[in-house]
């Protein structure tokens, strides 16, 4: 089933996590490609020699995640791609099982899968789009009472998840794409340097008729921060102008007049986010079992 699935990859500075990622996948791939976005720790030399059966594409610079993941899905020619941070482990069958979701539900653009903290907890990869008020009480007090109604909306911590269901969006951290709808939609909009492309792609999904689906049978375990926690402020910073330029490219009505506050409420979350960082030194929080168990 999966040998008609590509799988692709964005490199930036990955170390071996990446050479860990590509030994756990069990599954016959027809095609395997890492962008690699000029990495300086010596990644992409590791996987030149170590894997010669995948096919590396060297960027000059760092293009960003959104560009890197158009390139290398374009690079590929399979009907379904499955791209994957490059410091995620895949359970057995977790591709296959991607795959046969996408081909299951014909109108599907994107399936998700179910991911894991390495402790076995669930990350909050599959979310609902916010209200103006979740979206006020999810960014500012979230941060100290993750708990509240409006994260709990947000990232669907009481939704049932026995089963495939459709979601509003998805993760990039792993999804499995379908060609056509990938095309559909023009890729990733890569004016999204780093963070939020996910989003803004699954909302593209959903406005081209398109639909986002979530499948619990394909499980692959994430350490959530990855290579961007390298330089935390910077790309603190980058996501809350990327979640502004997402409010004003989808968001109309009663949003426009909230626009102000919104860019003030960003400003105040990622003050917040930095005086976290200076106390703890953690760019992302500590592991939440908002959503209870893996099912």
């Amino acid at each position: 089933m999966t040998r008609s699935c590509a799988l692709v990859l964005v490199n930036y500075n990955g170390g071996r996590s990446i050479l860990d990622c590509l030994q756990s996948i069990d599954d016959e791939l027809s095609e395997v490609v890492v962008v690699d976005n000029a990495s300086t720790d010596g990644s992409d030399a590791l996987i030149e020699r170590e894997r010669g059966d995948v096919r590396l594409i060297r960027n000059e610079g760092n293009v960003g995640f959104a560009a890197a993941a158009n390139q290398a899905i374009r690079a590929t020619s399979a009907d379904v791609v499955v791209l994957l941070n490059p410091d995620v482990i895949v359970r057995p069958g977790a591709l296959g099982s991607l795959v046969e979701a996408v081909r299951a539900h014909p109108k599907a653009g994107v399936v998700a899968p179910l991911i894991l903290n390495p402790d076995g907890s669930v990350q909050p990869t599959k979310r609902a789009f916010p209200s103006i008020w979740q979206a006020a009480l999810h960014g500012l007090v979230g941060l100290v009472w993750p708990g509240n109604p409006g994260t709990r909306a947000y990232t669907l911590a009481d939704a049932s998840f026995a089963g495939a269901r459709t979601v509003d969006w998805a993760a990039g951290t792993a999804m499995a794409i379908k060609r056509e709808a990938f095309e559909a939609v023009g890729g990733f909009d890569e004016r999204f340097f780093f963070f939020v492309e996910d989003v803004d792609l699954c909302k593209r999904m959903w406005d081209a008729s398109f639909e986002v689906w979530f499948e619990p049978e394909a499980v692959i375990v994430h350490e959530w921060g990855g290579s961007w926690t390298q330089r935390p402020l910077k790309f603190l910073w980058m996501h809350q102008l990327n979640l502004f330029r997402y409010v004003l490219k989808h968001r109309r009505g009663a949003w426009v007049a909230a626009y102000p506050f919104i860019a003030l409420g960003l400003l105040a979350r990622f003050g917040l986010l930095a005086l976290r960082w200076v106390i703890t030194r953690r760019s992302v929080p500590k592991h939440r079992r908002l959503e209870g168990s893996a099912s």
